[in-house]
């Protein structure tokens, strides 16, 4: 998936983040944020992972071509 598109994911979910806390007159430990939360978490955790690699693998391809 491209840059582009990871990053208006989650921008939209952080805007429906925004909306279910406040639904739920901003109480952080009722469930359906929680839920939302960690589903939240593992698209940022996803999205990481695939950043680094990325830079390992460009850092990489700079050793090899500089070799």
């Amino acid at each position: 998936m491209s840059n582009e598109i990871m990053h208006a994911l989650i921008a939209k979910m952080y805007v429906k983040m925004n909306l279910i806390i406040q639904k739920n007159d901003f109480d952080l430990l009722a469930d359906e944020v929680q839920v939302y939360s960690r589903r939240l978490d593992k698209v940022l955790i996803h999205y990481s992972r695939n950043t680094e690699q990325k830079k390992i693998h460009r850092s990489d391809q700079r050793l090899t071509k500089a070799v």
